[in-house]
């Protein structure tokens, strides 16, 4: 989700006939994950058959996002449809201890995931405050929440190269690059 603001969310939304499962960045929300029964009426989505707890006005659904605006247009959000291209299609492996390299745009980052939820990076801090770092398995999709970027969906190892993508305003490809 990438808020109209312009600050990326880390959550993810998963829908089954008429249930939904919200995902969030464990260490940005309290109640990091919900699943609730829900119902269009009309462009609002409406949780639990309550119109008063939550109803959101939909925007056009388009074929790879959605746009959700909130009442207070404090949650306003558009919300990015993965392909099962984007799927993991290597065995597990671990981040837990290791360093990679990962050129961005003009710059250049070092990213090393510390333990199972602190990481380091050389071009961004959080002030004192640690870097926080989740990784969730979603319907097959590895995702990788971080502080400070939007989420990245691990596609596949292949030696020390990971390959992954993230939604901005579009779909970027980016390798992480394993270093000693």
């Amino acid at each position: 989700m990438e808020s109209t603001t312009g600050i990326p969310f880390n959550e993810v939304f998963t829908f089954n006939n008429d249930t939904f499962n919200l995902k969030q960045f464990k260490y940005q929300m309290f109640n990091d994950e919900r699943t609730d029964i829900f119902k269009l009426k009309g462009n609002k989505f409406v949780i639990a058959d309550n119109e008063s707890y939550f109803s959101d006005v939909i925007e056009p659904l388009t074929n790879d996002s959605i746009v959700i605006n909130g009442l207070n247009s404090v949650l306003n959000g558009v919300y990015k449809r993965l392909a099962d291209s984007l799927k993991n299609k290597t065995p597990e492996f671990k981040l837990i201890g290791k360093k990679f390299v990962r050129n961005y745009r003009k710059w250049t980052d070092t990213i090393h995931f510390v333990n199972d939820s602190v990481y380091t990076s050389n071009n961004w801090t959080m002030g004192n405050s640690d870097l926080m770092w989740e990784r969730i398995n979603k319907n097959g999709f590895d995702i990788l929440f971080t502080d400070i970027y939007p989420p990245f969906v691990i596609k596949k190892r292949v030696g020390k190269d990971i390959f992954i993508s993230t939604f901005k305003y579009k779909k970027e490809d980016y390798i992480l690059t394993e270093i000693e």
